[in-house]
């Protein structure tokens, strides 16, 4: 222990010894008990002084001494604390420290000097950083050390026998003398409240010091018996008033600043305190309200506003004419500059476009021709919505300089849109040289890009259209390369076209095909027609595989091949791929019902679209729901496009779909680059051997033995085989011996339509 202390209780036999009562000591805690609440204090101790030690005599009702207590600073450690100390009255005639379990987290501590013999103080700690008591908290507790002083002092310890009672009322006569006894002479203004009531209209004034009337104007005769609000008006802030209104409702001390009214009518910025004031049973009589005039604090507060301001814009106008040269050469930047990749923007170039073809207007001759390069990002969104916009933002800068390293010095290139770009060449040598720089443009894209540790090869589509002379404006340039462009895409992208007329027919009926494939999905033109996969020497039904048909009014059945690609580029792929996914399971569900069992399983194609969609995973699991389909019976077929761009979503959403019970199956496997190691980096249950293979299984052995090889691959890897386009016995008896046990094609039935494919499964259970 850091000191020595004495401890007393209220009713120990000490007592005796401190010539005090059991009722004074029951005053001594009250006392303690409401300093503690006036302050918003921990704890309260009422100490002495004396013989080296610090005697506690008194302590508020929820303090043990087990968990503080107040000791003497050992010799040489009087400056060493780590709480801040404020004192009222005398300061301590020694350091005080506090010792105890909870000593440690004392952060605040007010040692408020008492009136005797004997160095004694109430001390009032605090667990939490606070700043000091304010102004009415300081009177309150004053009036608290006076109460205690008296009944610590000796004219108080000697009464005559039966006097030893304190009685409930002049417990509060004594408490409102001494509140009194402070505040007369105190240059703040104070008034004493009644306690209630909290709510509207407030309790009424029955003090005022000499200092409120020099302040405000009103005599006591004017405000006692009137309320508080007789000193606010118009200005007074109502969200500050509703903070007092909560701290009395609370029966909690606050500390505001506020605007009150003097009895003229001017106002003046106060500094309010108001603690709350209990009587000997603890019950709240009274409030005690001080407010300090900080009228002259707030105006220059005001002024050191307004001097700041003033300050700003000097500095600011001294500044505003360089600024302005700085903004306007940055508006003439950005007017032509693209912000991301820096190159020059769509503006710049159809400016630079128009020029063109006015100087070659103005020539008689056509020996410099000029040609327009419009360049398209493939499978830029597929980066964006997997890897993110920073990281396709990455990709858009580091394409637009592999650009400036592919182009020459005398072209003009711009970026003109999100992932569009364009160039413009003046070149003798007409389409040669628009044809080299395209070729330099693909060369340069093939080498690959680290994007959040993945691999991105870009890859870009690219229209060349020639001026046609005199008539040629910069809007149809545009429009015959962008056609171009199109086609190079679907051309299998990372390649280049060249315009020529006939491109413009086929763009007007791509438009018009988009036209009737936005009104297909709204009409439901779309049917599902299912293909059987069976066992190629059983004859038994293991699944459907259900294939997307558009009967088109006018143009009759269109391929998907044809309308798949343009409902990807339009957006409305998401829509078809779910309208596909409940019908098929809705079909898959019936089947179940017919045949009293579910071993049949649906297989559905998936878009790359499905892949990149937050909402992917809930769908297909609430399709599931819907359908009362255990999830092993769904098969999803992906093509190796989803890997072209890969990205960590992709291989979570396949571990996702596989963890759910649902199957995934690569198609076409064997005719991309990488097909195996699909199989050894994604979670893949199916492959499905290509046609072609397939078409050539009888007449090639190199292929016989390819397919072979793909089936010992797939039973070491766990994995199920099947064989699509199956059209001969041949070709049955072929894979048959191979091992192969699931066969797909026109051998054993073309796509069906629902009602065809329950015709099959009924013919091939009886």
């Amino acid at each position: 222990m850091d000191g020595d202390i004495e401890t007393y209780s209220a009713h120990s036999d000490s007592s005796e010894l401190r010539g005090l009562t059991a009722p004074q000591y029951e005053a001594l805690h009250q006392i303690a008990d409401d300093a503690v609440h006036a302050t918003d204090a921990s704890d309260a101790f009422i100490c002495e002084i004396s013989g080296g030690t610090v005697t506690v005599i008194a302590t508020s009702s929820n303090q043990s001494v087990d968990l503080v207590i107040p000791v003497l600073a050992p010799p040489g450690a009087e400056g060493a604390q780590n709480f801040a100390v404020q004192n009222i009255g005398l300061p301590p005639v020694a350091s005080i420290r506090f010792s105890g379990s909870e000593a440690g987290a004392i952060c605040f501590v007010t040692i408020v000097s008492l009136v005797r013999d004997v160095p004694s103080y109430l001390i009032l700690v605090d667990k939490r950083q606070r700043k000091n008591l304010s102004l009415a908290q300081v009177y309150t507790v004053q009036a608290h050390a006076a109460h205690l002083a008296t009944i610590l002092n000796s004219q108080f310890r000697h009464k005559e026998p039966g006097s030893d009672r304190v009685n409930g009322h002049d417990f509060d006569i004594e408490r409102l003398r001494l509140l009194e006894s402070v505040a007369v002479h105190a240059r703040d203004s104070i008034i004493i409240t009644e306690a209630e009531p909290v709510t509207m209209p407030g309790p009424r004034i029955l003090y005022c010091n000499a200092a409120f009337t020099q302040a405000t104007g009103y005599l006591p005769e004017e405000v006692i018996g009137q309320t508080p609000r007789i000193l606010q008006g118009p200005d007074t802030d109502p969200v500050t008033r509703a903070e007092l209104r909560y701290a009395l409702e609370n029966w909690q001390p606050i500390e505001v600043e506020l605007v009150n009214y003097h009895k003229d009518g001017t106002k003046f910025w106060v500094e309010l305190s108001i603690v709350p004031v209990a009587n000997e049973k603890g019950w709240y009589t009274h409030w005690v309200s001080v407010q300090r005039d900080i009228s002259e604090r707030k105006s220059a507060e005001d002024l050191a506003v307004r001097v700041r301001v003033a300050e700003g814009q000097n500095a600011a106008l001294a500044n505003e004419i360089v600024e302005r040269k700085r903004v306007e050469a940055e508006l003439l930047y950005t007017a032509f500059h693209d912000g991301l990749t820096r190159l020059r923007n769509r503006a710049y170039f159809m400016n630079q476009l128009q020029a063109a073809l006015d100087r070659e207007a103005s020539r008689n001759d056509q020996t410099c021709a000029i040609l327009f390069l419009f360049l398209d990002l493939d499978r830029f969104k597929i980066v964006n919505d997997s890897l993110g916009h920073v990281h396709g933002d990455t990709l858009l800068r580091d394409v637009a300089q592999r650009l400036k390293r592919s182009v020459r010095p005398q072209d003009t290139l711009a970026r003109i849109g999100g992932d569009e770009f364009a160039i413009l060449i003046e070149d003798t040598a007409g389409l040669l040289t628009a044809v080299g720089v395209a070729e330099r443009i693909l060369d340069a894209m093939r080498t690959p890009l680290q994007l959040s540790n993945q691999s991105v090869f870009p890859s870009v589509s690219i229209g060349i259209a020639q001026s046609l002379g005199r008539d040629t404006s910069p809007d149809d340039l545009l429009r015959d390369a962008d056609i171009a462009m199109y086609e190079a895409k679907r051309a299998g992208h990372g390649d280049y076209a060249i315009f020529d007329p006939s491109m413009h027919q086929m763009a007007v009926e791509r438009l018009a095909l988009q036209t009737d494939l936005r009104i297909a999905v709204q009409q439901g033109e779309f049917h599902l027609a299912y293909q059987p996969i069976v066992h190629p020497t059983t004859g038994a039904i293991s699944s459907f595989e259900a294939l997307l048909r558009w009967d088109h009014p006018k143009l009759g059945c269109i391929a998907p091949s044809d309308f798949i690609p343009v409902a990807e580029e339009i957006g409305l792929i998401r829509e078809i791929d779910r309208r596909v996914m409940i019908e098929a399971c809705t079909q898959l569900k019936k089947w179940h019902v017919l045949q009293g069992r579910s071993t049949l399983r649906m297989s559905v194609n998936t878009s790359a679209a499905e892949f990149v969609d937050p909402a992917f995973l809930a769908d297909l699991a609430a399709i599931l729901t819907s359908c009362d389909l255990p999830p092993e019976c769904l098969e999803l077929e992906i093509t190796e496009g989803i890997f072209l761009h890969p990205s960590p979503q992709v291989a979570e959403i396949i571990a996702a779909i596989r963890q759910s019970g649902v199957r995934i199956a690569l198609d076409d496997f064997g005719t991309g680059f990488s097909s195996l190691s699909y199989i050894s980096r994604y979670p893949i249950d199916t492959i499905k051997i290509d046609k072609s293979f397939i078409d050539e299984i009888s007449t090639r052995k190199s292929t016989y033995a390819i397919v072979d090889l793909i089936m010992g691959l797939g039973n070491a890897l766990g994995l199920s085989i099947i064989a699509e386009g199956v059209e001969t016995e041949d070709q049955a008896r072929k894979l048959s011996a191979a091992g192969c046990t699931a066969t797909q094609g026109y051998l054993y039935s073309k796509p069906l339509r629902a009602e065809d494919a329950t015709t099959f499964i009924r013919s091939r259970a009886a």
